[in-house]
């Protein structure tokens, strides 16, 4: 289940619509002839704009931990795997992984089938949340997006449904309750800034 989670379970479920965003500092310039210069930064943070499953009981837990978080406070998202690379992934093993900081690709031991490409994958150790690029079936190289942070050194590997994204609220996110249709809390849609 993906959805914000409080250390022991996951209170607050996301629901469609659903959107994972790569947000990278990028420069683009036009000459006088049209020709089209592109800049990119090695900056990247992943942001997310959901709805959250409407409660009525637990509501309380959710508003609760909101306060507690506001703006400012880390706060722990299960992030929600691509459903293509979810259905296709085979591998169900304990992986580690090896790699160069500002490396683009790592090395994986102990992987027991398929890892596909677009898998939201984090390295013990690192808070960054990175993603997939290839397909990698076994042990073997993988390419990943975007570049590593810091170095991994036979660091385990999450890549199930059990990544978690250190976020915050964007500050355009409502802190407080909003209820619909009786006793149905909805806070349509919130935005999640990854901690960088």
């Amino acid at each position: 289940m993906y959805g914000l989670y409080d250390g022991s379970e996951v209170i607050a479920e996301l629901v469609a619509p659903l959107k994972v965003v790569s947000n990278r500092p990028i420069f683009v310039s036009d000459s006088l002839a049209l020709g089209r210069r592109v800049t990119k930064r090695t900056a990247q943070r992943w942001e997310v704009e959901t709805r959250l499953m409407p409660m009525s009981y637990g509501a309380n837990d959710l508003f609760a931990f909101m306060l507690d978080s506001e703006y400012d406070s880390p706060l722990t998202l299960i992030v929600p795997q691509n459903v293509g690379a979810k259905l296709a992934r085979t591998a169900a093993s304990a992986v580690t992984a090896t790699g160069a900081q500002g490396s683009t690709t790592v090395t994986l031991a102990g992987s027991d089938g398929l890892i596909p490409k677009g898998t939201f994958v984090k390295f013990a150790g690192q808070s960054k949340v990175y993603v997939t690029m290839s397909d990698r079936t076994g042990n073997g190289t993988i390419n990943i997006f975007p570049e590593l942070r810091a170095a991994v050194a036979d660091a385990a590997m999450t890549y199930k449904d059990d990544v978690q994204m250190l976020c915050t609220f964007d500050t355009d996110t409502v802190i407080g309750m909003a209820y619909e249709e009786g006793w149905l809390m909805d806070l349509g849609t919130i935005k999640l800034i990854e901690r960088v």
